[in-house]
């Protein structure tokens, strides 16, 4: 498998493996509410390098992808910003790994309720990635599967804000518990499908590029320029 390639595969592996961090974990940590608290809340408390470790590495292979889809598609609609977003938004989770959030709905034992630098700077790395990976749905629509692209992209946002609205109605003692976690979750699973989507139509047209600049030969080889049998 040559580096392009394997580039392309970071993208299904970043965002699957991401995910089932967040799922396992959410359904294992004691005393935590999936239902309820962010995904990032899941980096709190003694077992927090767990999803930490989930945050940097899924960011990593995800910025990796970015830069492979720009070797793929190098010209035509999305050539530009396309790998530019899918970039910014691995840098962004990357980010939401290396300053861990603030307590909120889920407080273990051992942690104190405030506002840090780092939980501000996780507060901004999150929507980031969100707006990123929405972008990317909506900008690489113009190259395929349009309404899969917008449709992907506005749910994903649509989802995230519904989330933080009810956030702070559990915070307000409005609705206490809201089920902001699983809009959260319903919100990333959107976004990180079409990643995943994205990554499976650019190893397609990896694989075409290569089958054309490398056709068969039907058994036939070349020595020194000539056709041998």
């Amino acid at each position: 498998m040559d580096a392009r390639r394997s580039s392309l595969w970071s993208g299904i592996a970043g965002t699957s493996l991401f995910t089932l961090i967040w799922l396992v974990e959410g359904v294992i940590r004691p005393g935590y509410d999936p239902m309820r608290s962010w995904i990032s809340e899941l980096a709190l408390s003694g077992r927090g390098w767990i999803q930490i470790a989930g945050f940097l590495i899924g960011g990593a292979l995800i910025t990796v992808f970015g830069r492979g889809l720009r070797a793929v598609f190098a010209d035509g609609p999305a050539a530009t910003w396309g790998p530019r977003v899918v970039t910014t938004a691995g840098v962004a989770l990357f980010a939401a790994g290396l300053f861990v959030i603030d307590p909120g709905t889920y407080r273990p034992p051992g942690t104190v309720a405030g506002t840090t630098w780092h939980g501000i700077l996780h507060d901004i790395a999150g929507p980031v990635m969100v707006l990123s990976v929405a972008a990317a749905a909506v900008i690489y629509s113009r190259r395929f599967a349009r309404w899969y692209g917008l449709a992907a992209g506005g749910l994903m946002v649509a989802l995230w804000l519904a989330a933080g609205v009810l956030n702070g109605l559990d915070h307000a003692g409005v609705w206490s518990p809201a089920p902001a976690g699983l809009f959260q979750r319903l919100s990333v699973l959107t976004g990180f499908a079409y990643l995943a989507y994205l990554a499976c139509r650019a190893l397609a047209a990896s694989e075409t590029a290569a089958s054309v600049a490398y056709p068969a030969t039907g058994g036939e080889e070349t020595t020194g320029g000539a056709v041998t049998r």
